[in-house]
């Protein structure tokens, strides 16, 4: 069968303590970097396996220690997409002023520039929390697409879980996902209006949704295969497949990261601190692996695969 169906897989490189700024980190000192440069390594292997090359939203925070800047820099000569995940992973980025937002943006393009020696062109909100003001940003700071918008069925139900598993965190830390109209948001790539990000338009910018399926629009990531095994993974792929949709496969960083590793297995935090724990840090590596390649050899024999920013450059 020839390949002419697209698609495209990006991971949320965001380390432990990026997402939980210290708190509830059981090592005395706090949490350690090492899980990026495991991460990504192991990424790198699973991805030349299919010759993938993906596009990875980086925090600046992250990216700033020096022992990672060697993952980092192979990641980028090996032809993966380094794109913007804010400088601080501020989960709260929706509810930032603009100024701040802007800030956030710039300080990961600083630190990209640097290491790597150019800027981002794509952008991802932490949590995919963003509003409508960050169209303004990203357009003037020359971005080419954003993929921030999530538009499931089950968004409000994310929302509420959430909110509550993370009660012991500040109310900025607490919101996810957006606006809660993004639920109804294009559920394929698009461009949007100039002041809604989840409506088409002509002056906004080209917004590159991860994949939910068409009319049921039920989430189509790796979190959900790990929680809901492969059958549910199988039955969404075989809908999508054929309804010809393009598919916009996301992963995170911890889904590629073994926590049993004698650096990192006591900074896992207590979930019954009020602190979210997701699947992929409480189930191992060697069960993670196994199920992610059986989908990227379920996907492979039908798609073809981008990057984000050359997604948008084929369909320009």
């Amino acid at each position: 069968m020839s390949k002419n169906l697209s698609a495209a897989v990006s991971v949320d490189i965001d380390t432990l303590a990026s997402i939980y700024k210290g708190q509830g980190c059981r090592r005395p000192g706090g949490y350690t970097h090492a899980e990026m440069r495991m991460g990504l390594e192991n990424l790198s292997r699973f991805l030349e396996t299919y010759r993938v090359r993906a596009t990875l939203f980086m925090v600046g925070n992250d990216m700033q220690v020096s022992r990672n800047h060697d993952a980092i820099r192979a990641m980028n000569i090996a032809g993966h997409e380094i794109a913007n995940h804010t400088l601080s992973h501020a989960q709260g980025f929706r509810l930032l002023p603009s100024e701040e937002k802007e800030a956030e943006i710039a300080g990961m393009e600083k630190i990209c520039e640097e290491i790597i020696g150019s800027r981002p062109v794509g952008f991802r909100s932490p949590g995919w929390n963003i509003g409508d003001d960050a169209i303004a940003i990203l357009l003037q700071r020359g971005y080419t697409y954003d993929s921030s918008i999530n538009p499931t069925i089950v968004m409000p139900l994310l929302k509420v879980l959430h909110w509550y598993a993370m009660r012991s965190r500040d109310r900025e830390e607490r919101t996810t996902m957006g606006h809660l109209h993004y639920m109804c948001a294009p559920a394929r790539p698009y461009r949007s209006s100039a002041n809604n990000l989840g409506r088409r338009g002509k002056n906004g910018i080209v917004e590159i949704p991860v994949t939910a399926t068409p009319f049921f629009r039920l989430p189509f990531w790796a979190t959900f295969f790990l929680a809901a095994g492969e059958g549910y993974f199988r039955a969404c792929f075989r809908f999508l497949k054929w309804n010809r949709w393009p598919i916009h496969l996301l992963f995170h960083l911890s889904d590629f990261v073994d926590y049993s590793h004698p650096e990192l297995v006591d900074q896992i935090p207590d979930s019954g601190e009020g602190m979210y724990v997701p699947q992929a840090l409480r189930v191992p590596l060697s069960e993670k692996l196994p199920l992610f390649q059986k989908v990227m050899d379920t996907m492979a024999g039908d798609y073809s695969f981008f990057t984000l920013r050359a997604w948008v450059d084929h369909f320009a």
